[in-house]
């Protein structure tokens, strides 16, 4: 299994690759009338050449073993307007290497060694638009370098080992449209290093070191529409970090170490479309963080350490129609979060810690189409919890710890109903009780979803024990057995009507008696009773009443019990009587009119089940028999059918063995 699964990845991978060769190199033969001005090497060249073939103004050098780009190397070639090398084994470009190509447009150095570049390398390009620097080892660029691109108008340097920039080194680009920085190991920025970039609409700075923003960075970028700032370990924004916020349409500030952001901060950005703050470390939000955003689409929070939003902070992105709350701290939401969004259609707040939802959590978002719910604390929903979303198409709410209880009956019948709108790629299943673990809710029945009923409290009532002693005497007593009904329990107890006899609290030695007639063996022990008819409550140590009899022998142990206190309630007596308890560990335990019905109930359940077993073994007894008598029918048919066709042969047969002719006599 292991071997299949690593040829899939390795074919995969050589997928990619062939993808992202063909990629670089798909503009430069599109089609065969088309190439006739450009000229392509691969890697079997490994040195530039002087003369190229006649009428080509595009050179491609695709994995060449090309060392070395020497100084004015293609002057012979005037025409030149794009060069590009790709993946070459280029390790070193010296100063004057483009000279003598007044028309060249762009010039490409991808996916090569070269560590830096000299002052002069671009020296009198001032027709050069376009220039990519990309996935090489340049470390640090140097004041000058660009000096001689004054058209210049897309500058990569993105994916390098790039970790400082000289000042002043892009100060002469005034004409420069896209600076991408991105994939370096910046750890700082000046104000100044950006400051002349006048016409500058792209700024891409994403996944560097920067642990901070310069004041005033983007005082002097007054027509920015992009700035990509995410992947850095950027923990503040200043209030005023964006001054021209006209232009903007999409700011990235996700995957960084922010944990708070300033009132007032994305107010006035009348064309942001995309926003995202993603992945940081934010706890809360201002009141009013965001002011009209006509044309904002996208907002994503996810990732963060959010557990309560301000009411109506939503509210000014009225035309937003996707949100993304995603693995914050939510326990509940509520329909304040997301006032004045009548136009959202996809609210994702998947693993969020929501334990709970109500109907009209999400009364304001009438447009929405998309609930992510996945991976929260949900046991249990409403069954009318959804009603206020008429356009909702698509719910997830897979990875939730669901009870299967007779509190999920009502939202068990809404999925029921609703099967087509429920998208998870993950059944929802049970999560309590046990016996239903992981069974998907959709397989249940109704019989399944039951809550288990409890007995009610019991009510203390204050006893108290005291150490028992035997007694020397065997009674034949006349002994009434009465059932005393305690609330909620019911106990029983040998009452006697005889004169007490008092006994003495001693430790008797074993002794043996004969007795004719005794009352049921028991440990005795002496209460103590709480009645409110006396005006005092007394201590008395009784013990069973007795009628003289012969005594003969009697066999008895000392047994001392050590003192105890229960709890129980009864119902006060008129007068204040004597009684004992049995304590026989051999007794049977009391029953109560609950465990009576239940046990009722469960034994009409089990005859109810056992007699429908039988009737179903039985019918599938009979359709048995009924499928056997028709095989055997058909089989019968299938005999006389072939019985037929036998004798249709034998006709056949003897057909063919007809009289010899006269004729055929003769010729043999």
């Amino acid at each position: 299994m292991r071997r299949h699964m690593h040829l899939k990845i390795a074919l995969v991978i050589i997928y990619i690759l062939v993808h992202l060769h063909w990629s670089c190199t798909e503009d430069i033969c599109k089609k065969g009338e088309e190439c006739k001005n450009q000229d392509v090497y691969d890697k079997t060249v490994t040195a530039i050449p002087e003369k190229l073939k006649d009428g080509a103004d595009e050179i491609f050098f695709v994995n060449s073993k090309i060392p070395v780009i020497p100084k004015g190397v293609l002057s012979k070639n005037p025409q030149i307007k794009k060069i590009e090398f790709l993946g070459t084994s280029t390790h070193s470009v010296e100063a004057g290497a483009f000279e003598g190509l007044p028309d060249i447009t762009t010039i490409e150095i991808s996916g090569t060694d070269v560590t830096s570049l000299p002052v002069g390398v671009f020296k009198d390009l001032n027709n050069l638009q376009k220039l990519v620097l990309k996935s090489n080892k340049i470390h640090s660029l140097e004041n000058g370098l660009f000096d001689d691109l004054k058209n210049l108008q897309e500058l990569y340097l993105h994916m390098n080992e790039i970790s400082s920039i000289e000042e002043g080194t892009f100060d002469n680009l005034e004409n420069l449209l896209s600076l991408h920085l991105a994939k370096n190991v910046l750890r700082s920025v000046s104000t100044s290093l950006f400051s002349n970039l006048k016409s500058l609409k792209l700024f891409r700075l994403y996944e560097n070191q920067l642990t901070a923003l310069p004041d005033g960075i983007f005082d002097n970028l007054p027509v920015l529409e992009e700035i990509a700032l995410q992947g850095n370990k950027i923990s503040f924004l200043q209030p005023n970090l964006f001054p021209h916020k006209s232009k903007l349409k999409k700011l990235y500030l996700d995957n960084n170490l922010l944990t708070e952001l300033q009132p007032d901060l994305f107010v006035g950005f009348p064309s942001l479309k995309i926003l995202t703050l993603h992945n940081n470390q934010l706890t809360s939000l201002p009141n009013v963080l965001f002011g009209e955003m006509g044309s904002i689409a996208e907002l994503s929070l996810s990732h963060n350490n959010l557990t309560h939003l301000p009411t109506g902070v939503f509210s000014p992105l009225k035309k937003l129609k996707k949100l993304d709350l995603s693995s914050n701290q939510f326990s509940i939401i509520s329909a304040d979060f997301f006032e004045g969004l009548e136009k959202l259609t996809d609210l994702n707040i998947i693993d969020s810690n929501i334990e709970s939802l109500k109907q009209e959590d999400f009364k304001e978002l009438k447009s929405l189409s998309t609930l992510r719910l996945g991976n929260n604390k949900l046991q249990s929903l409403p069954g009318d919890v959804f009603d206020t979303l008429p356009k909702l198409s698509k719910l997830y709410l897979d990875k939730n710890p669901w009870n299967c209880d007779c509190s999920l009956l009502p939202f068990y019948e809404w999925m029921k109903n609703n099967k087509h709108k429920i998208k998870s790629k993950t059944p929802e299943v049970c999560e309590f009780p046990k016996n239903l673990l992981n069974q998907s809710i959709i397989s249940l029945t109704e019989e399944q979803l039951i809550c288990l009923t409890t007995s009610p409290p019991t009510t203390p009532l204050l006893t108290s024990t005291v150490p028992m002693t035997t007694l020397h005497t065997t009674t034949a007593s006349t002994t009434k057995l009465t059932s005393t009904t305690a609330a909620p329990t019911t106990t029983t107890a040998l009452q006697t009507t005889t004169t007490p006899t008092p006994t003495i609290p001693t430790t008797a030695q074993p002794t043996t008696t004969q007795t004719t007639t005794t009352a049921p063996t028991t440990q005795l022990t002496t209460l103590l009773l709480n009645t409110t008819t006396l005006p005092t409550t007394t201590a008395t140590t009784t013990a069973p009443a007795v009628i003289p009899t012969t005594i003969t022998s009697q066999k008895t142990t000392a047994t001392t019990l050590p003192p105890s206190t229960t709890t129980r309630k009864t119902t006060p007596f008129l007068t204040t009587h004597s009684s004992f308890i049995c304590t026989d560990s051999l007794q049977a335990p009391l029953s109560t009119p609950t465990t009576t019905n239940k046990y009722s109930s469960c034994k009409e359940l089990m005859i109810y089940y056992t007699t429908i077993l039988l009737v179903v073994i039985c019918c599938t007894m009979l359709l048995a028999k009924l499928a056997y008598s028709l095989y055997c029918s058909l089989e019968q048919r299938e005999r006389l059918h072939t019985q037929v066709n036998l004798t249709h042969f034998s006709y056949t047969k003897s057909t063919i063995l007809r009289p010899v002719d006269e004729t055929e006599t003769v010729a043999l």
